[in-house]
C-alpha cells in the first residue's frame, strides 16, 4: 500500500493509506473484534448455563462465561490504549487455541475446531497489532474508538 500525506488535514506529519485505515483504526478494529468475541462466548456460555444441554455438552459453561466477561474487559482495554490489556489478550487467545485444539485430537468434534480457528484468528490480529500499539503509545496516540453499530443506532435514533 502506499502512503499518502495527510498534513493539510490534521497539521501533523501523520501517514495515512489511502483506504483511510489509520495506525488507529486498525488497533480500534483489533478491539472491536476481542470485544465481539467475548460477547458471543459469553452470550453462547449464559444459554449454555440457562439449561441447552447441546451447549452445555460442548463445554460452555460458568467458567466460560468468566472468560468471556474478561475478553470482554480486555477488549475495552485494548480500546482505550492499555498494551497490558494486549498481551494479554493475545496469551489468552492463544492458550485458548491450544486447548481447543487439545479438545479436537481427544473428541474429533468440529465445534472445537471452530472455537479453534476463531481463537488463531484473534491471535493473529491481535499479533499484527502489538508494533501498531507501540507506535500509537511511542506518539501519545490512542486507539479510534468508534463503532459503526454504535453509530448506525445512534443515527437512526437521532432520525426519529
Amino acid at each position: 500500500m502506499k502512503l499518502v500525506s495527510k498534513q493539510e488535514y490534521q497539521n501533523t506529519n501523520l501517514m495515512v493509506y489511502k483506504n483511510k485505515h489509520t495506525p488507529e483504526k486498525m488497533v480500534g478494529r483489533t478491539a472491536n473484534l476481542t470485544i465481539f468475541l467475548g460477547i458471543l462466548y459469553t452470550s453462547l456460555s449464559i444459554v449454555a448455563v440457562s439449561g441447552i444441554t447441546s451447549l452445555s455438552t460442548r463445554g460452555y459453561g460458568i467458567q466460560s462465561i468468566i472468560i468471556g466477561c474478561t475478553i470482554v474487559g480486555l477488549g475495552y482495554g485494548i480500546r482505550y490504549g492499555s498494551k497490558a490489556c494486549l498481551y494479554i489478550a493475545t496469551v489468552l487467545f492463544g492458550m485458548l487455541a491450544a486447548y481447543f485444539m487439545y479438545n479436537f485430537l481427544i473428541n474429533k468434534s468440529i465445534n472445537s475446531i471452530v472455537r479453534f480457528a476463531f481463537s488463531v484468528w484473534a491471535v493473529s490480529k491481535l499479533t499484527g497489532t502489538i508494533p501498531v500499539m507501540t507506535r500509537l503509545k511511542a506518539k501519545g496516540s490512542l486507539p479510534d474508538r468508534s463503532s459503526r453499530y454504535k453509530d448506525f443506532f445512534l443515527r437512526r435514533t437521532q432520525h426519529k
